[in-house]
């Protein structure tokens, strides 16, 4: 005999058991799953009421953890957007840790910095810190400060 598929807020409730999910992400996993668009929606709903997703504190956490990455306002926008996440609650709360920002950059430079120890050309030296703290998603301004206080190069 056939096991009954469980409904699409069991899905959800054991999705979110292994890893919190914005509200898109969720839908978009049990649409995946075969569940209908009706449906879908209606378990994300009461997910929500329930508070086992709540896309703002999610938010705060996940920018929190990337800062802790040493990744820079660039790609933690890329990568909370394409997580389905509000644009204008990312960029609030990138906007309330420009702090949290400079330390990552900081420390990005500083472990990028021990690897080019063997670079003795400052200029290549700069270029090269230039380009991996812009791939980390840092803005050029802040880049330029950094380097420019950066005496050693």
């Amino acid at each position: 005999m056939p096991k009954e598929r469980p409904s699409a807020l069991t899905k959800a409730m054991n999705l979110l058991a292994v890893r919190s999910l914005s509200e898109a992400e969720l839908l978009d996993k049990l649409l995946r799953a075969g569940y209908s668009k009706e449906e879908s929606e209606n378990a994300a709903v009461e997910c929500i009421k329930r508070h086992y997703v709540d896309d703002e504190q999610l938010t705060i956490d996940c920018v929190d953890i990337l800062h802790q990455r040493n990744l820079g306002a660039g790609q933690i926008r890329l990568k909370l957007s394409r997580r389905g996440f509000d644009a204008e609650k990312i960029s609030e709360q990138l906007a309330e840790s420009p702090e949290e920002e400079l330390e990552a950059a900081k420390r990005a430079m500083a472990g990028k910095l021990r690897l080019l120890t063997r670079e003795n050309d400052p200029r290549k030296k700069r270029e090269k810190l230039f380009r991996f703290m812009a791939g980390r998603g840092f803005a050029p301004s802040l880049i330029f400060k950094l380097i420019g206080e950066e005496e050693e190069l």
